[in-house]
């Protein structure tokens, strides 16, 4: 059968039926038996942001009137009434239930919110853990159009006005300027920046860097190499990500504990006695 073809049958059955839709209005595009596939199913199983194609709709139906024929042949034969696939159901519906009660009780519920504290106390207990992969530089820069106008922020940082507010000052001659940020080689570009950045004394505010976007000035705040501790700044959503796992095992836990209270639970078998590998004395 054709695209064009398909497309036609589709429209045909939708003009046929017309006013005998059922009370949900669905178009049916498939029939085995008593069993009717509905365009309206396909669309929902299918990407919804954009109409399915005829194609699609073709693979859709040809899979499902296979998957249906399959289904009918093993309930004609009562696979589906086994002990065995009994057993399977159950053990699926009960996953399903508890993964329902989790998603309820520990996932959906915030486990984010933490304060300022909570993340500088793990930074601190875990510092052994948070390793620079490759060296990070803290810098701010700023991008001008000329040379002049690069200088005559240099000067006035070189005279101890403090970056923001040469920043300020300095406001209409810059066409980009980044403040605090802390850059590789593989991020801080272009790559004039990271070699002068890579050479700088801490706080040294650079000549302007010539550039094929323009003069740059560069200040270097901190300079970390491979392997030593991050800043708290780099790693903050990391620690983020492991004080949720915490919080979420806590919210487990105390769950468990307070459902094993409702219940009289008895345990019959003692737990193993260790069998450690040491020797009686001869």
């Amino acid at each position: 059968m054709t695209r064009s073809n398909l497309l036609f049958i589709v429209l045909l059955v939708t003009a046929a039926v017309g006013c005998s839709r059922n009370e949900a209005d669905k178009t049916p595009v498939a029939r085995i038996d008593n069993q009717t596939l509905a365009l309206e199913e396909i669309r929902a199983h299918l990407d919804t942001t954009r109409e399915p194609s005829q194609a699609q709709i073709q693979q859709y139906i040809q899979r499902w009137l296979t998957e249906e024929t399959l289904f009918r042949e093993a309930v004609d034969r009562g696979m589906d009434r086994t002990d065995d696939m009994n057993k399977k159901v159950d053990d699926v519906r009960r996953q399903l239930a508890i993964n329902a009660l989790l998603e309820q009780e520990v996932y959906a519920k915030p486990a984010s919110d933490f304060s300022a504290g909570e993340v500088r106390e793990y930074y601190d207990s875990h510092l052994k853990e948070f390793n620079v992969m490759h060296d990070m530089a803290l810098v701010s820069f700023a991008l001008f159009k000329t040379r002049d106008a690069a200088t005559e922020f240099r000067n006035l940082e070189l005279k101890g006005m403090p970056w923001n507010s040469a920043v300020r000052q300095q406001a209409q001659s810059i066409v980009h300027h980044v403040d605090s940020s802390y850059q590789s080689e593989a991020t801080l570009l272009p790559a004039e920046l990271w070699r002068v950045a890579s050479k700088s004394a801490i706080r040294e505010v650079s000549f302007p860097i010539n550039t094929d976007h323009g003069y740059y000035i560069l200040t270097v705040w901190k300079f970390l190499k491979q392997g030593q501790t991050a800043d708290l700044p780099l790693v903050e959503q990391e620690i983020c990500g492991r004080l949720i796992v915490e919080r979420r095992r806590q919210m487990y836990s105390h769950l468990v504990q307070n459902l094993r209270a409702k219940h009289a639970i008895e345990v019959f078998v003692t737990p193993a006695a260790d069998t450690g590998s040491s020797k009686s004395e001869e």
